[in-house]
């Protein structure tokens, strides 16, 4: 049974909360790199990320046969152990990101994660930031498919018994607001990440915003009442 007066801020982390986009780059030429393949451009990069690893390689590179798509995906991964494993490694939380999750929490929010990040990802994620008692729940490839399928999106609505009516779904990538739209969830897009603003419209986002101070404007102006009298026929 549903509660009342419930809302939910989905967020996906790279390219949302973290400025990744350096670091998964520079992750997927190093990859390619140690399997002998040629690396691949930035544009190609960006378009899949978002989606769970393999999947994103596989999507990035489909001349590649399974076998090699887990080479790379591997060699991906121990990249990014590298780069943590450097005292020097950093990767900035976008400007007012920290600030609009700690007002979302003290205003009664529930926050809420789906993110093609592995769970080992998450964990340092939320070590390295302290967010262990930010996020009410946590969902990643781990858990099941690959955005844009709702399946992560929805086990945050069920894990945390809320409405589609009472959720917002915050990402940068058209894979997110495509999940957003199945799940039949307001999609909210950020511009600063991976993805254009003309790619995320063509995803069906409700709203596009162009920093955080936009974005807590937009979360402020959610009514769930609102939105469970709108159609689901706009989904």
């Amino acid at each position: 049974m549903l509660s009342d007066g419930l809302k939910l801020a989905v967020w996906d982390v790279d390219g949302t909360l973290i400025d990744s986009r350096s670091s998964i780059f520079r992750a997927a030429v190093e990859a390619a790199h140690a399997i002998n393949i040629d690396p691949p451009s930035y544009d190609q990069v960006r378009a899949i990320v978002g989606v769970s690893l393999f999947d994103a390689l596989a999507m990035m590179r489909p001349d590649l046969d399974p076998e090699t798509i887990a080479a790379y995906t591997h060699e991906f991964q121990q990249a990014f152990l590298r780069f943590h494993a450097d005292p020097a490694f950093t990767e900035s939380l976008y400007l007012g990101a920290e600030e609009a999750l700690q007002a979302l929490k003290r205003e009664g929010w529930l926050l809420g994660m789906a993110t093609g990040n592995s769970r080992r990802g998450v964990r340092r994620t939320l070590e390295k930031h302290g967010w262990d008692d930010l996020f009410d729940v946590t969902f990643c490839a781990d858990d099941g498919p690959s955005k844009p399928h709702p399946h992560m999106l929805q086990c945050n609505l069920n894990a945390l018994g809320v409405g589609t009516h009472e959720a917002v779904m915050i990402g940068d990538a058209s894979h997110d607001m495509k999940m957003a739209r199945q799940a039949q969830v307001h999609a909210i897009g950020v511009s600063w990440g991976f993805h254009t603003v003309e790619e995320l419209q063509l995803a069906g986002a409700h709203d596009i915003v162009h920093d955080f101070t936009e974005l807590k404007a937009a979360l402020d102006a959610f009514t769930p009442e609102v939105r469970s009298e709108q159609k689901m026929a706009s989904y």
